[in-house]
């Protein structure tokens, strides 16, 4: 499904083309510096920074929601584990705007928003793809409702170029 403009989804492939063939361009440079931010990732976490999840936006084909699949993945590539991630993208969350127990936990109290997957994300951070539904607000989001959602934008998009 497409949930982008194919004008948007061209920009950003032309962007990217015009960088990777640009005579500027170095591969070798661009991997160092890579290879640099997941060492200060893993340091960071290593030494309690309290490191959030999220994605910086806009970026070339960093769609919000989607792209924070990306973001873990690629904090699991740094060496932090399946649980460091999840605090992240939680409990470090509540801890950093001073709202611990109001959100960032799964208890009295607190917010009603959470995920319901079919696999573990301890086990391996791509099972937070696997969305069973959604507690939105106190309002259960299931799958079918989910899907039916994503192809309102798809179908919109679809006769936008």
């Amino acid at each position: 499904m497409k949930y982008l403009p194919q004008s948007t989804i061209n920009n950003w492939a032309s962007a990217k083309n015009n960088m990777l063939n640009n005579e500027e361009y170095n591969a070798s440079q661009w991997e160092t510096f890579n290879n640099m931010r997941r060492k200060l990732i893993k340091a960071l976490n290593d030494k309690g920074y309290g490191l959030l999840l999220g994605s910086d936006a806009p970026q070339v084909f960093n769609v919000p929601g989607f792209s924070i699949q990306h973001e873990m993945q690629g904090m699991i590539d740094a060496g932090l584990t399946p649980y460091d991630v999840l605090k992240a993208g939680t409990a470090n969350v509540a801890k950093f705007f001073d709202r611990e127990g109001d959100f960032g936990q799964v208890s009295e109290g607190a917010s009603a928003d959470l995920i319901l997957l079919n696999s573990n994300p301890l086990n391996d951070i791509a099972n937070m793809k696997q969305i069973q539904g959604v507690m939105l607000r106190g309002r259960w989001l299931d799958r079918a409702f989910i899907d039916s959602e994503l192809k309102k934008i798809a179908d919109k998009n679809a006769g936008s170029d």
